[in-house]
């Protein structure tokens, strides 16, 4: 009985590390956002990290990812052409269901099946997300 209770205990301590992880980024990108106030122009940029391309709606929005990723502890973003990053799209994903919501710049929320699903689709079809969040895109996003 003891060690069936340990072993639980564990396991619920690694799915709470990771849950608060999540909401920790989510919580950077949301501060990183407020402090640079981006505008609507649309340039797209490209940029690459830990061996996968990302696409920006302009320059600002590419600081405010690599704000919360150095406050996050992830790799640094570097800035790139679109040639060299898109043959880097597509990375092979898990196939599990850990949904996240997407806006298309100022436009659709989407939901992906997980946030790898998410980078995979838009960068494959050249659209930069303005926001995403864990979980589901409600039926009528605020704001």
């Amino acid at each position: 009985m003891g060690m069936r209770c340990i072993k639980l205990i564990l396991e619920l301590g690694s799915l709470l590390t990771v849950v608060g992880c999540s909401r920790a980024e989510e919580r950077s990108l949301f501060d990183c956002s407020v402090k640079y106030k981006c505008s609507a122009e649309k340039d797209f940029v490209w940029a690459t990290a830990d061996e996968r391309c990302f696409i920006f709606h302009n320059k600002c929005l590419m600081r405010v990812e690599q704000c919360a990723r150095s406050t996050s502890g992830r790799s640094e973003l570097i800035e790139t052409d679109r040639e060299t990053c898109k043959p880097n799209c597509v990375k092979i994903c898990l196939d599990s269901y850990d949904p996240v919501c997407a806006q298309i710049f100022q436009e659709e929320y989407i939901t992906f099946s997980n946030e790898c699903e998410m980078r995979n689709s838009l960068c494959e079809n050249e659209r930069a997300y303005s926001y995403f969040s864990v979980g589901e895109c409600p039926e009528s996003p605020v704001g």
